[in-house]
């Protein structure tokens, strides 16, 4: 029973940032959608939806969502089951609806006009939110098997996604290191790289063995990144220009999502150096 107990107080926290970021994504939504919502007052209905260059449907589709976006917002605070779930289906279906139409706006479509289209400020930050909502969404119907704990299951997946995402940039730094090794760029590069590919690989370390430091370090680090990235995001919305790509939308995701992962599994971040290396 204490097990349960303190893994309840655990998982709050966890769950607690999750809702957080949903309630802060959908509160960001609404008041998109109040702009385009001035716009249709101002022009009308069918002006406006010709001003978009959309059908009338998808039009009434976006007002829509100056009701919908708060009303998830609240049921994520009143009833997290529900509103994690409409979440989900709300951010999936506007995901499709808008990239679908980025998609066909296109003149020649290839690879880099998709994610060039598709990383644009809007539709980014529906992707990323749509990302954290998938990967989040199993924490709220599914029960840890506290009998049968060395059995794979999500949470053990969800317990690993900062490693994975450290792991990636790890590989991408080294692949920097060695593109350097060709064509040397510049000691900022050089720097960067170097940094990156170090506390990448300690902080991996750290984590695998779950110290304590790593906890804090990893806590901090993705919070940095992530709040760099999401900088970009409010720049522009406050009218600065600013660039705004889909990998930094991603990032944004991967960051929330590995802050949720120490949060939900922090009593297992116990261990000092000290301890690991069997130093007095």
């Amino acid at each position: 029973m204490k097990l349960n107990n303190n893994t309840a107080a655990k998982d709050s926290l966890g769950l607690t940032f999750i809702i957080a970021v949903l309630v802060i994504g959908y509160l960001i939504g609404t008041m998109t959608h109040i702009f385009l919502l001035f716009d249709v007052v101002r022009l009308g209905f069918i002006n406006s939806a010709k001003a978009f260059g959309v059908s009338p449907v998808v039009n009434g589709y976006w007002i829509s969502l100056t009701v919908i976006d708060p009303v998830i917002a609240l049921l994520l605070l009143r009833n997290r089951k529900i509103g994690v779930l409409l979440g989900f289906i709300n951010i999936l279906i506007n995901v499709i609806v808008n990239s679908s139409l980025q998609i066909a706006s296109l003149s020649l479509i290839t690879p880099h006009s998709v994610y060039d289209s598709l990383g644009n400020i809007y539709n980014g930050l529906q992707i990323a939110l749509l990302l954290f909502s998938f990967f989040t969404l199993p924490l709220f119907f599914l029960k840890p098997d506290f009998l049968k704990r060395k059995r794979f299951d999500y949470f053990n997946f969800f317990k690993f996604i900062p490693v994975i995402a450290l792991t990636i940039g790890l590989f991408i730094h080294l692949a920097g290191l060695l593109n350097l090794m060709r064509n040397f760029q510049s000691l900022w590069n050089l720097w960067v790289h170097v940094s990156m590919t170090v506390f990448n690989a300690g902080l991996i370390y750290a984590l695998l063995k779950r110290m304590k430091s790593g906890y804090i370090i990893g806590i901090i680090g993705f919070s940095i990144f992530g709040l760099l990235q999401s900088g970009f995001a409010c720049a522009i919305f406050l009218g600065f220009n600013c660039s705004f790509n889909l990998v930094m939308a991603i990032t944004i995701s991967i960051c929330c999502l590995s802050i949720s992962s120490l949060l939900t599994n922090r009593e297992i971040y116990k261990f000092t150096f000290r301890q690991i290396t069997g130093q007095d």
